[in-house]
């Protein structure tokens, strides 16, 4: 058999498999920077940019007329070049202001909170205070976020009014004569209540609303809020990127605020942050007593109203906001995307990612609700590490007819030991590769970076509000190895095309605890048990789709399994979950567990409904310690697995006999993969995502277990399928034999060049360049060496090895190139010949060298390893 010809959607993917990315106008870039940009995002192999104006950009400048004619150009440029749009929605991030132009001229938008306090009655009366309120979330952005959310720079609130008031235990409320301002001001207020009736020592809270004054933020509560938005910001961005695909709205932003007064005596109340408030809020049942419960009680009765409080609260920012963004969508021809805030990012634990905040006060935590406004789904991804990410997003698509998501991926400091914002500008091009092969496996079908630069963004303004530099580093179009990017670009789009096609082979549903979620009165074990479960599926190899509890209905339960829009699952997994909506849910597990199903359990014993606390499922249950075990032991093995590591697999099923398999070294060592043996011949055809050339097709006789080797980071892609008359009589291909080992040092002889004008120096190849006098250079490194060949030298094939490199490296051969690597080790096949020859090692870094040495030495950083970092040699076998 014929080595078959790849179709073109694999070998030139589509703009949709294709990388995006956010390009970030630090300052209005110039026309003639813009058409260099574009070109060069193109030549990068990107499909799709977003324009984003960031902090150091006036805000005079956003939407301005010379903002809107550069964007009308950008749009022009990539139809030029054959490049997607979608609209970044904002001004910096937090969705809805419009850089503060939605609240301009309507007050009434802006922010306004609810917020709490309480004491205890003496001689009838007690005097209650709020002050000091304060968003703490924002510090990590330093004084330009208070000059940005604030006009002036600092919050300061009015408009206030009493909402309630009540007796803590037993819940009784006020009545509102009895309660009133003693004082108001732009920091907080003082109260007094007077209830001659009630006893000495009555615990007692009052809830009060204001309205930041000089907030640029909004109150998604309000429709009108969406609408303005819309109209104001939504429409010129329309009219500027008419060809745009879709609208990208990022982490709208509820407060997060804190405040002296806000704790009992009895310790931290149960909601730690002040919610977003409107008076329409009361007509849906928030009355005083659900007040009271969901802030103060620790029942089981607090609980149910805790979840109903933050079910009510939430359904109303989705509709008014999201809704009406997607209603404007739909009546301008376009999608509506993006993610709002996602608690859990960088890690797997669902509230792991960002401390110290109350996630359900955002428009966030039920992402199921919130993705059945969009027209795709995206979530949000920090740092290098796997991640939650992008098989939840995947999970959101699938729940809702769709397939697959975007994940944006960003950089913080926070990873690496450093601030937030300095980010990772020694970020390598292999990491990142590494992370968007992880994101792509779980389900994304393309990855968003955050983000391109401007190119003089390294050289601030001082008069600017943030160090453009330092703004979640790196600007990946500025590092040295952005010139080897497109490569690798390419290899993931393929990768993605590769990975449309089918239904993932996933037979587990993970379910999204998100009644314990909303009820808790702390940060409930649920949390930490998901992330175990999710981890430890990922890492065994075991397909799971993450669904929420909507998904569970009565009618989806036949013989022993769930028939789903997300998929079919003969197993759901439990993690700590104890309490969910609907009395129903528990009547469907219990069907599903009677005919045939799996429930797996770890955490509590028992699961309740809301409004009935006295119904039970009962069943074993799994120690966290003893999760990932459990998961090797009751599991099938996988179809592929690799050896001595976590599994990084995703198999799609095309058709009934046909499979695609996507199987990725995540480690620096070669490592054995095999293929389990099935009772009947079948055929292995690969399709590698690096070259886009398809291989001969293998035959793997039935009941024969089949063996790859693995080098570091490499990504395998190929189709499985039954053997067919025409595929019959092809062999197992066999492996080279080993000859006799040929190993020559080359560790001495070797000149260095920072860059190809500066003079030759001789180097050590035991060290990178940043210990021998270029500590701070970032580029191109050139090392050489003048080879003599020894007799015999071009009768065998060799290799030059370069055992570990920091960088990218290309290796000419007399001037002419013989191949590249982004790896952390390469090998070389070096050209036949009888005569001396030139080895030229070109060895890009980061920008870390440069840029991270002017920062505060408190931090302890480390010289930053580049170029060769032990001798290379020569070999007759490669790496």
């Amino acid at each position: 058999m014929n080595t078959p010809a790849l179709p073109d959607w694999f070998q030139t993917p589509e703009n949709r498999f294709r990388t995006a990315a956010f390009w970030f106008w630090h300052h209005l870039p110039t026309p003639q920077m813009c058409r260099e940009a574009i070109a060069d995002m193109k030549r990068a192999g990107l499909g799709c940019i977003l324009v984003q104006a960031r902090l150091a950009m006036p805000l005079s400048d956003y939407l301005s007329p010379d903002y809107l004619a550069l964007c009308r150009l950008v749009s022009d440029l990539a139809k030029e070049y054959g490049l997607s749009i979608e609209i970044y929605d904002e001004y910096g991030w937090m969705s809805g202001h419009g850089g503060g132009i939605t609240v301009q001229g309507a007050d009434h938008l802006r922010e306004r909170h609810l917020f709490w306090t309480s004491g205890s009655l003496q001689n009838g009366q007690a005097t209650l205070q709020i002050s000091d309120i304060d968003a703490t979330f924002l510090d990590f952005l330093g004084p330009a976020a208070r000059r940005w959310t604030y006009e002036g720079g600092k919050a300061q609130w009015g408009l206030w009014q009493i909402v309630a008031g009540g007796v803590i235990s037993p819940r009784t409320l006020l009545q509102p004569s009895q309660i009133r301002f003693l004082e108001t001001g732009d920091s907080g207020c003082t109260l007094q209540i007077t209830a001659p009736d009630l006893p000495d020592g009555s615990p007692v809270a009052l809830f009060v609303s204001a309205t930041c004054l000089t907030s640029r933020l909004v109150n998604y509560l309000l429709p009108e809020t969406a609408e303005r938005f819309s109209d104001r910001v939504y429409a010129p961005l329309r009219e500027a990127f008419p060809r745009a695909e879709a609208f990208f709205f990022d982490h709208p932003y509820a407060g997060f605020y804190t405040w002296n007064g806000q704790n009992s005596a009895s310790g931290p109340d149960a909601i730690h942050n002040s919610l977003l408030w409107d008076n329409s809020l009361s007509e849906t049942g928030i009355d005083g007593i659900v007040l009271l419960d969901a802030v103060y009680g620790t029942d089981p009765q607090a609980a149910s109203q805790r979840a109903y409080l933050f079910e009510t609260y939430a359904r109303q920012m989705h509709h008014a906001f999201f809704g009406t963004l997607r209603r404007w969508c739909d009546s301008h021809d376009i999608g509506l995307t993006g993610h709002e805030l996602l608690p859990h990012v960088g890690g797997w634990n669902l509230l792991g990612g960002l401390g110290g905040i109350d996630a359900r006060i955002a428009p966030g935590g039920d992402y199921f609700d919130i993705d059945t406004f969009k027209t795709q789904s995206v979530t949000d991804a920090a740092d290098y590490n796997p991640q939650l990410s992008a098989i939840l997003g995947d999970s959101l698509a699938r729940a809702h007819g769709r397939t697959r998501c975007t994940v944006e991926q960003y950089s913080t400091g926070r990873e690496v030991g450093r601030p937030s914002l300095h980010g990772q500008w020694d970020l390598s091009l292999s990491r990142l590769r590494a992370q968007m092969i992880r994101h792509i496996l779980q389900g994304a079908r393309r990855v968003l970076l955050h983000a391109l630069f401007l190119p003089d963004s390294i050289h601030p303004n001082p008069m600017h509000q943030s160090d453009p530099h330092f703004d979640f580093a790196p600007g990946f179009n500025l590092q040295p190895w952005w010139d080897d990017a497109p490569d690798v670009l390419e290899e993931l789009a393929r990768l993605s095309a590769f990975l449309e096609d089918g239904v993932p082979v996933r037979s587990v549903a993970l379910f999204y605890p998100l009644e314990d979620l909303r009820a808790a009165s702390s940060i409930p074990d649920c949390t930490a048990h998901f992330g175990i479960w999710a981890r430890g599926l990922m890492d065994a190899g075991v397909g799971y789709t993450i669904i929420d509890e909507r998904q569970i209905r009565q009618e989806t339960v036949r013989n022993g399994c769930l028939h789903m829009v997300s998929g079919q699952f003969d197993t759901i997994i439990l993690p700590d979950v104890t309490v969910v909506r609907d009395p129903q849910t528990l009547s469907t597990l219990e069907e599903f567990s009677r005919t045939g199903g799996r429930i797996l359990r770890s955490g509590s014993l028992v699961t309740t409904t809301r409004n009935d606390r006295t119904r039970r499922f009962e069943g074993p249950t799994i120690l966290t310690s003893d999760i990932a075990l459990f998961i090797k032991d009751v599991f099938p093995p996988p179809l592929m697995s690799i050896e001595g590591q976590s599994q990084r697999i995703t198999v799609q099923r095309v058709a009934p006999s046909l499979l695609r398999v996507a199987v990725f070294n995540d480690s620096d060592q070669e490592r054995s993969a095999r293929l389990t043996a099935a009772p009947q011949e079948r055929i292995l055809l690969e399709w590698p995502c690096e070259t886009g050339e398809a291989m001969p097709p293998i035959c793997i006789p039935a009941n024969m277990t089949f063996a790859f080797s693995l080098r570091p980071n490499q990504l395998l892609t190929f189709e499985l399928s039954v053997t067919t008359a025409e595929t019959r009589g092809l062999s197992v291909q066999e492996g080279p034999c080993t000859p006799t080992p040929y190993k020559k040092m080359l560790e001495t002889g070797w000149f260095f060049q920072s860059g190809p004008e500066s003079n030759p120096m001789p180097v050590s190849t035991k060290c990178g360049w940043e210990q021998q006098g270029f500590k701070h250079f970032s580029g191109t490194g050139i090392y050489t060496l003048y080879f003599p060949r020894p007799n015999g030298f071009h009768e065998q094939d060799l290799y030059l090895i370069l055992p570990k490199i920091a960088g990218t490296v290309r290796c000419f051969v007399d001037g002419i190139q013989i191949g590249k690597s982004i790896e952390q080790s390469a090998s070389f096949l070096l050209p036949r010949s009888d005569q001396s020859f030139k080895i030229s090692l070109h060895i890009r870094n980061t920008l870390a060298n440069t840029l991270y040495p002017a920062m505060d030495s408190s931090l302890g950083l480390a010289d930053f390893p580049s170029g060769l970092l032990a001798p290379p040699y020569i070999s007759e076998h490669p790496l």
